[in-house]
């Protein structure tokens, strides 16, 4: 056996009622706040990379430092707010990291590729000084004969 049908009016007041009452429910806007523990291990791991290329990430360290001690305190405000001058500070090393890198592999190489050349520069360069100091001193020496006994 089927159930009645409710009438068109039952149905539409429900709905009514329903709808009236989803618009006098507060409205509660939901803030997608990041886990102060994720944002800093996320951070770590970009310092991490920029370390390991050989930039100076010691300003960066201090912040997130300072985080971890909010962080324990559980100043959630004070740690939010050190973390993002970390990241701040760290968005501007990343920008200005390629230019550094090549400075610093340039400077590198170049040093050792002037190191790898003095001794080839020695062995070329040496003879000829000496040869050209010899014969400039020669210039000023005087020949005299010798008397031979006969």
């Amino acid at each position: 056996m089927a159930l009645p049908r409710p009438p068109s009016w039952a149905l539409a007041a429900c709905l009514a009622l329903v709808a009236l009452s989803i618009a006098l429910l507060p409205q509660v806007a939901v803030a997608e706040v990041a886990d102060p523990y994720t944002k800093l291990y996320e951070l770590y791991v970009r310092v991490a990379k920029l370390a390991s290329q050989g930039i100076d990430v010691g300003d960066v360290v201090e912040y997130l430092s300072r985080a971890l001690k909010f962080l324990e305190l559980e100043r959630y405000a004070d740690a939010l707010e050190e973390l993002e001058r970390a990241e701040v500070i760290l968005s501007e090393l990343e920008l200005s990291a390629g230019s550094v890198v090549l400075r610093m592999r340039l400077s590198k190489y170049g040093t050792a590729v002037a190191l790898a050349l003095v001794p080839v520069a020695i062995y070329v360069l040496l003879p000829r000084v000496y040869v050209y100091a010899w014969y400039r001193a020669r210039r000023r020496w005087l020949v005299l004969r010798e008397r031979t006994r006969r």
